[in-house]
């Protein structure tokens, strides 16, 4: 979603809202309403999906003044991203961030896929309807799971595809059953993932991998969920659910007896840091309140970095040592943003919702 030439922070021009069918505004910002931030590859920036706040009460929800929007890692020189500001009948739906490559940022809107390139309109590389995309961490590749609207039943493979020419790779796991949630090795050359069988029981049937053209098709553990590829090793994170909580847990890409990082409470996983030594995810609190918290891969030691009165989302800078983390408080839709450090540092608020 994002081609550039940056438009000023608080100023949408009249010809871009004109083109996506809506009325333009010159004193409204559309990046008041930080959701989905991504940090650049080289770790000076960041994009996020912005929407007006707060919304207009008269307006359908889905008219909101919108756009993709950077800013610095500090917060500073908000801008809306020229091509991607919208507000109108006609504009899209809101889309979903997939990552920041070398290659340009990725985005989904209506079921395709979209590359933005600084100074070029966005193009689409991909179309596979599916409802969940990831890249390697080089961004060379792009795994998409299937989605079927309301069909419990239906199946279907991975597709991996090419970032640079949209060209598709190849696919996984077959048509018989349920192919989720994929996580692709460093070089984008294999691919881990979940699987479910495909009636109306959806048994999960645990943790797979296998090689990006679909071959060497293996199971890693009979149980366990949402699978993540270390950035740095041949390493499996994923989840294991209990009664009242998820445990992480860390397994081979060839399988094996695996191990427990996390014992329990842990509410979502947001991803390996960059250099393979931390995961970071959500710890469930007293009183229904979340930690950000990270654990030491290596010796299994967990550290608290944000308290909060609500479940967050975070993002992992390049450099390992910070994330960019937004939380939603309960009863509302738009919550604070924070940089946080793993050198000790307080967290800093970036953002707040801002009309």
């Amino acid at each position: 979603m994002i081609t550039r030439l940056l438009m000023a922070t608080t100023v949408v021009l009249a010809g871009v809202a004109a083109a996506c069918g809506g009325a333009a505004s010159s004193t409204v910002s559309p990046c008041g309403w930080v959701s989905q931030p991504l940090w650049s590859p080289d770790g000076t920036q960041i994009v996020y999906y912005g929407r007006r706040w707060p919304p207009l009460k008269h307006r359908n929800p889905i008219y909101i003044l919108h756009a993709l929007c950077t800013m610095g890692g500090d917060g500073t020189n908000v801008q809306p991203v020229r091509y991607t500001t919208c507000s109108g009948k006609h504009c899209p739906e809101a889309p979903g961030l997939i990552a920041w490559t070398q290659f340009g940022i990725l985005y989904q809107s209506g079921g395709a896929v979209f590359r933005l390139v600084p100074g070029n309109k966005p193009q689409q590389i991909a179309r596979p309807s599916a409802v969940s995309y990831v890249t390697n961490p080089a961004g060379t590749r792009l795994a998409a799971a299937p989605y079927y609207d309301s069909c419990d039943t239906c199946a279907g493979p991975l597709t991996i595809y090419s970032v640079q020419t949209g060209a598709v790779v190849g696919k996984v796991g077959g048509k018989k059953l349920s192919n989720v949630d994929p996580s692709l090795s460093p070089d984008g050359l294999s691919v881990a993932f979940g699987r479910f069988t495909s009636n109306q029981t959806g048994k999960s049937l645990g943790i797979w991998a296998a090689n990006a053209n679909g071959s060497s098709l293996r199971q890693l553990v009979k149980v366990g969920l949402l699978p993540l590829r270390s950035p740095t090793s041949a390493k499996v994170a994923y989840l294991v659910q209990g009664r009242t909580s998820s445990s992480l847990h860390l397994v081979s890409t060839t399988g094996g007896k695996s191990r427990t990082l996390v014992p329990g409470k842990v509410e979502s996983v947001f991803g390996w840091s960059p250099n393979g030594r931390y995961i970071a995810f959500a710890q469930a609190g007293r009183n229904g309140a979340s930690k950000l918290a990270v654990v030491n891969v290596a010796t299994r030691k967990v550290r608290t970095l944000l308290r909060l009165n609500f479940s967050p989302t975070a993002s992992w800078a390049p450099d390992s040592l910070h994330l960019v983390v937004t939380s939603l408080p309960r009863g509302t839709r738009c919550g604070p943003t924070y940089r946080v450090s793993l050198t000790g540092s307080a967290p800093v608020k970036i953002a707040s919702c801002t009309s």
